[in-house]
């Protein structure tokens, strides 16, 4: 088996943590030959933890001629410059989310894989959670009837001093955490609509100057509502952090965990409405109504979203399989960023 040279620029929390272990974890398909690192003692420390060569400077890191694979796990600013410098030197790229905060640099990158004939992979890693993959699977089916609504809710509470705390890296939850929300709610939509957004970007207790606390209702013509909030000052977490609501059923999920019911509704009685604004015996109507539950959990081996996504990304650098995570599909997580970012005046 063929292993893909690899080199990763950043070796700071994704790039040590996620991107250097899910490849390690796959040790009979990439080999971890370079790396790009800044700071002198994290440059030591990745040395010696993968035995590459390590580089200063980014630009002789491109010219490494063994690594035919460039992950950018550099700080949210560095994205777009790094991503294309790495494209136009014949490399193919995977880049950490955010990709930007702006459509046309995601076109300019779009742009220069096709040129330099390279593959340009969106790091959207948790398309490949097995949770995510599951509610898509049970939507699909149909058994929940139409979709009315879609909530993404993801609670928590406290502050935030880091460097993704800052506007001028282009910090903030809905840069940081809400591209991985904001891609499963986007995937849960149709492609093409006609879609309104509305957006409340607030700093509530972040010690830095972005936002900790966003809001997002979206809404096409043909489509459920879709309703995302990503907090960073919700004392009272809402447990479920997915619900779905349907004419035949609902389903809800926390991270690991799903439960749904669901209806035949050929099982209720025909109803005949009346003719006058009178309501019989003054009672409202009620009806036993026969759901069929169902429960599922992810599996206890099952493997993580960020190797899944390496192992899925070595068939299309090595057998030429299509991109599980297209540029293209990533692209509206940035154009629904673009557009809350506009309406709150940054």
């Amino acid at each position: 088996m063929r292993k893909v040279k690899a080199g990763v620029a950043g070796y700071g929390r994704s790039g040590m943590h996620i991107h250097c272990h899910s490849m390690g974890m796959l040790p009979e398909k990439y080999d971890i030959v370079a790396l790009c690192e800044p700071d002198d003692e994290r440059r030591a420390e990745a040395e010696k933890n993968l035995k590459c060569r390590v580089y200063k400077d980014f630009n002789k890191f491109l010219k490494d001629g063994e690594t035919e694979l460039v992950t950018v796990a550099t700080p949210s600013y560095l994205h777009v410059k790094c991503a294309i410098a790495a494209l136009e030197a014949g490399k193919n790229v995977v880049c950490e989310k955010p990709l930007s905060d702006k459509v046309s640099d995601v076109d300019m990158m779009i742009k220069a894989a096709r040129k330099n004939k390279k593959i340009f992979a969106p790091f959207q890693n948790k398309r490949h959670d097995p949770l995510f993959l599951k509610m898509k699977e049970i939507m699909d089916s149909g058994v929940l009837g139409r979709i009315v609504e879609i909530k993404i809710t993801w609670h928590s509470f406290g502050r935030r001093w880091d460097w993704q705390s800052l506007r001028k890296y282009k910090g903030g939850t809905l840069n940081n955490t809400c591209p991985h929300a904001i891609d499963h709610g986007m995937q849960f939509l149709p492609e093409k609509d006609n879609y309104k957004v509305f957006c409340q970007l607030e700093k509530t207790l972040t010690c830095g100057d972005a936002d900790d606390h966003v809001k997002i209702i979206v809404k096409g013509k043909k489509s459920p509502l879709l309703d995302i909030e990503v907090t960073s000052a919700a004392g009272y977490g809402q447990e479920e952090k997915y619900l779905m609501m349907g004419t035949k059923g609902a389903l809800k999920a926390n991270w690991n965990e799903i439960w749904w019911k669901h209806f035949d509704p050929r099982s209720l009685p025909k109803r005949t409405l009346p003719k006058k604004a009178i309501s019989e015996k003054r009672a409202y109507g009620n009806e036993e109504i026969k759901w069929t539950e169902e429960y599922w959990k992810v599996p206890d081996n099952a493997m993580h979203f960020s190797v899944a996504f390496y192992d899925s990304l070595y068939k299309t650098l090595t057998k030429g399989a299509p991109l599980y995570v297209t540029p293209e599909s990533a692209r509206r997580v940035v154009w629904l960023t673009e557009e809350c970012h506009r309406q709150a005046g940054l």
